[in-house]
């Protein structure tokens, strides 16, 4: 098979998928499509239309079936060509019958899988490809990794036509193994606004080409993905769309011309819109700012909006040395005075402090201890617990390993968070994000654990209501859970244990999981904002510091690694 690397345009991917988890046969079920589950009428639907207008930074073309060539050759040749997108997949649409060619969708999503794809026939006029997945990106640019497990089968069915084989039925969708998958799309931070006027960040894949401002304006027209609406909105008001359905770039500056539904957004919607698009542009190669207009006018600021904020704050670690809680910076210890020797005095299991330092929360046999300059206060006495976390508005949040979730404002009167998606579950940790709009569980499952996040649902005040309904799988790990923390808004890094090592998985929403390195007798990990800040702390007391691919120790004698938030 030769076809040479050169990347076409691509339909905008613009629909949605709800998931949970991404076990095999929902993998299949949902997005490579069987030929059981194909009909056999009806439009395919479509993202962009534009295809030649977008200039791409690299492009496949592909070569169409060859004489006599076998059913494996004509699926492998099939999976090879619909890499290329030009003339509406037109070379992978050659594979197929005639009928099939108008039924086919390659917009449904991505497959993405390891590469090694083994092939067996069934039957005379059927084939199952096998391959390992990884990843699949949906319909909106939105990836879930898939579970680990047997290989993913998807069915062929071929026919003969004037003598030459063809598929008359293939998965929708596309299969890219994951080193071409990177090479042709980068991952995008998209920011929607969440509870206290907070930018929130969600990660979206997009070809890398010309066209992707128009996608990521598009998709902040779109909103936040549905999992999280309840959290999050974006400050376009409704029905606003672009005039041309394209956003082209002048000498650097995108041209964001906006239908007139805009002009019925308040001050403070339009101070939203303005750093949503500031920050989800900024890592587009080539754009250095925007105009933003309405039906070829410019808009003018409008005073009186408060303009959303980002939540960046990187912390120092903090540990319990000789009874005494502190910060470690070149080696050198700094108490914290406020708590002298206070949380030494309690025997502590875990501790979690509030971003200011002003809180923190300490699980000891006991329950959970509030201290702040006031004193020391029993918050939850309940049995079982998890280490505790202290969100962006103060709440001390308390769990139990049967995912119970409370939460406390400073009156300290406890409001059960229901979190369906917990129920059953053998919960190890719970974290809530440096952004307080998402809630993250690490949980034990059938050989190893998995990291799942769901939206926190506030009151205008930021007080927690309840947790959405439902949660993705963002992360599948090998190995027994041990802990897990944020590093800042968009990643996570888990300790899992393998026997007497405990490795560090590194991955978020919408990432690829990635290992990173491992210790002896791991027990506690903490994010601290940023990779910069990451420690580990083993069972002998030992902290440890990211360096390069794998973990330097940096000091000793540490009885306990604090959490930040």
């Amino acid at each position: 098979m030769n076809f040479n690397y050169r990347l076409q345009p691509k339909h905008h991917l613009r629909a949605r998928i709800r998931i949970v988890t991404l076990a095999i046969g929902a993998s299949l079920a949902l997005m490579l499509v069987g030929c059981a589950t194909i009909p056999g009428s009806g439009k395919v639907e479509v993202g962009l239309t534009d295809l030649e207008q977008a200039e791409q930074f690299f492009q496949f073309t592909a070569t169409g079936p060859v004489i006599d060539a076998s059913q494996e050759d004509l699926v492998r040749g099939f999976v090879a060509a619909a890499v290329s997108s030009v003339d509406d997949y037109a070379v992978a649409r050659e594979f197929l019958t005639t009928d099939y060619a108008a039924q086919w969708d390659p917009y449904f999503g991505v497959l993405v899988d390891e590469g090694a794809r083994n092939y067996r026939s069934d039957g005379s006029a059927a084939g199952v490809l096998s391959l390992s997945a990884t990843a699949k990106i949906d319909v909106a640019g939105q990836m879930l990794p898939v579970e680990p497990g047997p290989a993913t089968d998807l069915r062929f069915e071929f026919e003969r036509v004037n003598g030459q084989w063809r598929l008359s039925s293939a998965p929708s969708g596309i299969i890219l193994d994951k080193s071409t998958f990177k090479s042709i799309w980068a991952d995008n931070q998209l920011y929607f606004v969440g509870p206290g006027n907070v930018l929130v960040p969600q990660t979206r894949w997009f070809i890398a080409r010309a066209a992707m401002p128009t996608e990521i304006v598009s998709a902040l027209l779109e909103g936040p993905r549905e999992r999280m609406r309840g959290s999050l909105h974006s400050g376009f008001p409704a029905g606003t769309a672009l005039v041309s359905k394209s956003v082209p770039v002048v000498d650097g500056r995108a041209r964001i011309d906006m239908t007139t539904e805009l002009l019925e957004a308040s001050p403070q919607a339009l101070a939203e819109v303005r750093a949503q698009l500031t920050l989800s542009l900024q890592s587009v190669p080539g754009v250095n700012g925007f105009e933003l207009m309405v039906e070829g006018t410019p808009l003018r600021e409008a005073s009186g909006g408060t303009e959303p904020r980002t939540v960046t704050e990187a912390s120092l670690p903090a540990v319990l040395v000789d009874g005494e809680l502190g910060t470690i910076a070149a080696g050198e210890f700094s108490p914290i005075e406020m708590y002298g020797d206070r949380i030494g005095e309690l025997d502590p299991l875990a501790v979690s402090m509030s971003n200011d330092g002003a809180r923190a929360a300490v699980l000891n046999e006991h329950g959970v201890t509030l201290l702040d300059a006031q004193g020391n206060q029993l918050a939850d006495g309940r049995a079982h617990q998890l280490a505790p976390s202290i969100d962006l508005f103060r709440y001390l949040w308390t769990s139990t390993a049967a995912g119970q979730l409370q939460a406390r404002g400073s009156d300290n009167v406890p409001a059960p968070i229901t979190a369906p998606w917990l129920a059953g579950l053998d919960v190890a940790a719970v974290r809530l994000a440096p952004d307080g709009s998402r809630i993250a569980a690490l949980v034990a499952s059938e050989g190893g654990a998995q990291l799942l996040v769901g939206g926190v649902i506030r009151d205008e005040r930021g007080a927690p209501l309840r947790a959405t309904d439902e949660a993705d799988t963002e992360m599948w790990i090998t190995g027994k859970p041990v802990d897990f923390d944020w590093v800042g808004s968009s990643r996570l890094s888990v300790l899992s244990a393998d026997g007497l090592v405990t490795k560090v998985t590194s991955g978020g929403p919408g990432r690829f999981s990635e290992a990173q390195g491992s210790i002896s007798g791991g027990t506690h990990i903490s994010g601290g904002g940023a990779r910069a800040h990451l420690r580990l702390l083993n069972d002998e007391g030992e902290l440890f510091a990211p360096q390069a691919a794998g973990w330097q120790r940096n000091d000793d004698n540490i009885q306990l690694l604090a959490k930040r938030g």
